[in-house]
């Protein structure tokens, strides 16, 4: 690993890098508030990544999204198919979390799909807060542009953003959440009239992806946003000069100690 006197850092481009899903599109794209280029770049390059801590929070969107599902199914009228109903039990194992191996750049999972007359009409993806007020107009678009860009790599049009808004009491018993319409919201769009330039945002990933992943050079970090992340770089790379140097002041060590041997023997 290099810093570069550009705030880039550089490392081994990645044999097998992870690929740009839905929840890192926005972010690439400068889009997303809560991450940045750089923080999706660490992750991707496998350079380091937050380690995943179950919590309340994602405890809670486990338990209320088939909550939900059954709740579009039965409100709406909504023909629709969830993981489990194409790939079938342990999905995840099947498909190792992403439902677009043909495609060696985008991935990532989608929550569910609209069926029309047997075919897939749109994606549908499952959202949990309690941040009702970032809902006002819609889905914001780090998660709008999460549906979307499963929509088009599946060469769909619609998208469907859920969104159920959470009390503390939920969290603490997600299992009594009943979803209504006083409580969860839907918000459908057609990515041809929301995101007319999507075709654009592909193609900027895309460069972003062979500008910063393929090389192995990272886009430039931002000292106050990247702050958390830059502190465990920074302290990884100076636990492994530590390293280094130890090894260096032992191996100096053990010369000493052979040349001394050496020259006894030398002597007789």
């Amino acid at each position: 690993m290099e810093w570069c006197n550009t705030n880039q850092l550089k490392v081994d481009p990645p044999k097998r890098p992870k690929k740009i899903t839905g929840t890192r599109f926005a972010s690439i794209l400068g889009l997303d508030r809560w991450n940045t280029p750089f923080k999706t770049w660490c992750a991707i390059t496998r350079t380091y990544e937050d380690p995943f801590t179950e919590n309340k929070y994602t405890r809670a969107g486990k338990i209320i999204e088939p909550k939900i599902v059954e709740y579009l199914r039965k409100a709406y009228f909504m023909e629709i198919k969830t993981p489990e109903d194409v790939y079938g039990k342990d999905y995840f194992r099947k498909t190792w979390g992403d439902f677009f191996p043909e495609d060696k750049i985008f991935g990532g999972m989608w929550d569910a799909l609209l069926y029309e007359e047997g075919s897939s009409v749109g994606v549908i993806e499952i959202k949990s807060t309690k941040r009702s007020e970032d809902w006002i107009n819609g889905a914001p678009d780090h998660y709008g542009l999460q549906g979307a860009l499963y929509a088009n790599r599946k060469g769909l049009d619609i998208v469907i953003m859920v969104c159920a808004f959470l009390e503390e009491k939920d969290y603490e018993n997600p299992e009594d959440f009943v979803p209504s319409t006083e409580n969860t919201i839907l918000d459908m769009f057609r990515i041809s009239e929301r995101y007319p330039y999507m075709n654009r945002h592909i193609a900027r990933a895309t460069d972003w992806w062979n500008e910063h992943v393929v090389t192995g050079i990272s886009p430039a970090f931002d000292e106050k946003k990247d702050q958390e992340i830059l502190k465990e770089l920074r302290k990884n790379t100076i636990e492994a000069d530590s390293d280094i140097a130890a090894l260096i002041s032992e191996g100096e060590a053990l010369k000493n100690e052979i040349d001394a041997v050496t020259g006894t023997i030398s002597e007789k």
